[in-house]
């Protein structure tokens, strides 16, 4: 076998091949060791390993070509002369800590999300600064670098102390081996992305298996290169006639009429129950907060008293569920009110600017509508969205220097957000201007780092940092209630992801909205699939959530979850909503729950791509005081 490989091009391939492939190993069995309790040991964990072995063989393809291309290009006698040993060492051991160091990330990764690199860790790629600050707030990177340096340093010489690296450069030089070997190095990789693809692995039972069939470097290429999914293509779908009949079927309601009876058309003409009441609205999204923290979820710690207090003296949806495990979703689920079509949300992508979003109404009634942010709100392109849907953007940036009292790599505290907040409703009521604020928390956010003396816990955890999180929340409350403007205001608080829960009925991140404007007795019309949840047709409407993981859409109901997938692939189950136990769901169930899916999805997914969702209205221009 290793007669193939006597030409010194091949060697080095062969070396740095060996390298990859052995870290991606080590780190699948890292991986295997870490998801013990949720791994099923059974024939299809050795199934999903066996695939792993081609994916990191496929990676490994394109790891090796930089070394064959050095092979190729570089003099035999410089290789073998002192310098270019040194430099080859170099090479090797920068090479050897990129894998540890993809190794290592790996590992927190899947401690964080459970899963191998996708699109969230294309994310944190793309916007460094918040990302390398938090995680140089969050753990000790020195150490964590310098123990990654030593270890290829030790791997290198071990290599080099076996002759690993002699034995490459006396491999054979003559140029038609090297143009032999060159043209192959083209030839096998453009064959691997051709017939090699991500999406061939199979759907098995249990997720981690799924997992860990993967290659870290071949999952993440992956997601940089799906960032958006094309519903129509990977989708099941109906004709789309009888999906938007349907759509217009599941969504107008006594109380929300259809606006035309052009199919093509899903406005609805929503009609208030009195006179209208112009009162500011002032939304909180809140960072990674769920119920699971709530007193009312069973959590016995005392982690949120505000939050507690405030659920008994308010609306409160109990039973309510993010679209999303990402900041951005809860964004657009709460400001579209739409479900979430498959890959990035609607926000980050190129297209998602000028859309009609839950500001319009307020804007044609003369309101000052603003984003707040104690980051910069370049990241997940929050600001292009904000700004083009009419709201002023007060990110970090747009902040005085005094406003800034405490910060991480994500941004001011949020006691500083609220501040800021307070501040700026000061100025629109004394120049007698509603206001519409959208507010975006940061401190339920590792490194779980917030000002001292706020709280009874010293420590610095995410059960510290909730708890910092609910005190801000109710010294937001206490502090706007000395205000004039208090009692003319309704306050909006509901988490950005996480599953949380809020009225009884079943529903989701986009029915928030929707429920405001129903408080406020607005008349206007909308495209957002959200109900007004104390609407008189509410008690008629069945309960359901719209929920997604990029690629897995699903619709949640009373009866059961139909989840759809990509290659047109779907599953239904019956789900114990308190232990979060599945199971099997007849037919008939089924091909209902599936059928309604696809309906929402589809329709929904149409209006976007159809430009349906384009406001062609000019924007207006946000006040400036």
């Amino acid at each position: 076998m290793l007669s193939l490989f006597r030409s010194a091009p091949a060697r080095f391939a062969l070396i740095a091949f060996s390298l990859f492939f052995a870290c991606s190993w080590v780190t699948r069995l890292a991986l295997l060791i870490a998801a013990r309790h949720d791994i099923t040991w059974d024939a299809s964990l050795a199934v999903a390993l066996f695939i792993g072995v081609g994916y990191d063989a496929a990676a490994g393809v394109f790891a090796a070509f930089p070394w064959l291309l050095l092979g190729v290009i570089a003099p035999v006698r410089w290789l073998q002369s002192r310098a270019g040993k040194i430099l080859v060492l170099c090479l090797m051991t920068v090479c050897a800590g990129i894998l540890i160091f993809i190794a290592t990330a790996e590992w927190f990764f899947w401690d964080e999300f459970g899963a191998r690199f996708n699109f969230i860790a294309v994310d944190y790629l793309v916007f460094t600064q918040e990302v390398w600050g938090n995680i140089k707030e969050s753990y000790p990177m020195a150490l964590i670098l310098s123990g990654i340096a030593t270890m290829a340093g030790i791997l290198v010489w071990r290599m080099n102390r076996r002759r690993w690296f002699s034995w490459a450069t006396d491999g054979i030089t003559r140029w038609p081996d090297r143009g032999g070997w060159f043209i192959a190095g083209l030839a096998v990789p453009t064959l691997i992305v051709l017939l090699v693809k991500q999406s061939s692995i199979p759907a098995f039972a249990n997720q981690y298996h799924g997992e860990l069939a993967k290659n870290g470097c071949w999952s993440f290429l992956a997601a940089a290169k799906q960032m958006e999914l094309d519903y129509e293509k990977w989708y099941l779908k109906l004709p789309l006639d009888e999906a938007l009949v349907a759509a217009k079927q599941q969504l107008v309601t006594v109380d929300a009429p259809a606006t035309s009876p052009d199919l093509h058309d899903l406005h609805r003409s929503i009609k208030g129950r009195g006179l209208e009441h112009p009162w500011n609205v002032i939304l909180v999204c809140m960072e990674s907060m769920s119920t699971d923290y709530m007193s009312y979820g069973g959590n016995k710690a005392g982690l949120t008293p505000n939050l507690d207090r405030l659920a008994r003296e308010s609306v409160f949806f109990e039973n309510l569920y993010a679209t999303g495990t990402r900041t951005v979703r809860g964004m657009e689920a709460l400001t579209l009110t739409l479900p979430p079509t498959p890959g990035q949300a609607i926000i980050y992508r190129p297209e998602g600017i000028d859309l009609t979003t839950t500001f319009a109404p307020f804007l044609e009634r003369g309101y000052d509508c603003a984003f707040f942010y104690g980051g910069n709100g370049s990241f997940d392109y929050m600001n292009r969205y904000f700004s083009t849907s009419g709201c002023r953007i007060m990110d970090v940036k747009a902040w005085g220097k005094n406003d800034v009292t405490f910060k991480t790599s994500w941004g001011a505290c949020d006691e500083d957000l609220f501040r800021k907040t307070i501040a700026e409703a000061d100025i629109d009521h004394a120049v007698g201007k509603p206001f519409h604020f959208f507010c975006m928390t940061t401190s339920n956010h590792r490194p779980y780092d917030f000002p001292e003396g706020r709280i009874d816990i010293h420590s610095h955890d995410r059960k510290s940092a909730v708890k910092y999180a609910d005190w801000a929340v109710g010294n937001l409350i206490e502090e706007a209630r000395k205000r004039p403007w208090f009692n003319d205001t309704l306050f909006v608080i509901v988490a950005d992801h996480c599953a949380s829960k809020t009225l009884t009925a079943l529903c989701s991140q986009i029915d928030v909205m929707p429920t405001v404007f129903g408080l406020l007795n607005w008349n206007y019309q909308t495209l957002g699939y959200g109900h007004d949840l104390l609407a008189p047709s509410a008690a008629s409407l069945p309960g359901r959530a719209l929920v997604s993981n990029y690629q897995k859409i699903a619709l949640l109901r009373d009866e059961g979850i139909a989840i759809l997938k990509p290659n047109r692939k779907h599953s239904s189950y019956a789900c114990n909503m308190t232990t979060g136990d599945v199971s099997p769901i007849d037919h008939l169930a089924s091909s209902k729950l599936v059928h309604d899916a696809t309906v929402l999805y589809q329709s929904a997914s149409w209006l976007f791509v159809s430009g349906k969702l384009k406001n062609t209205a000019p924007a207006p221009t946000p006040a400036k005081y």
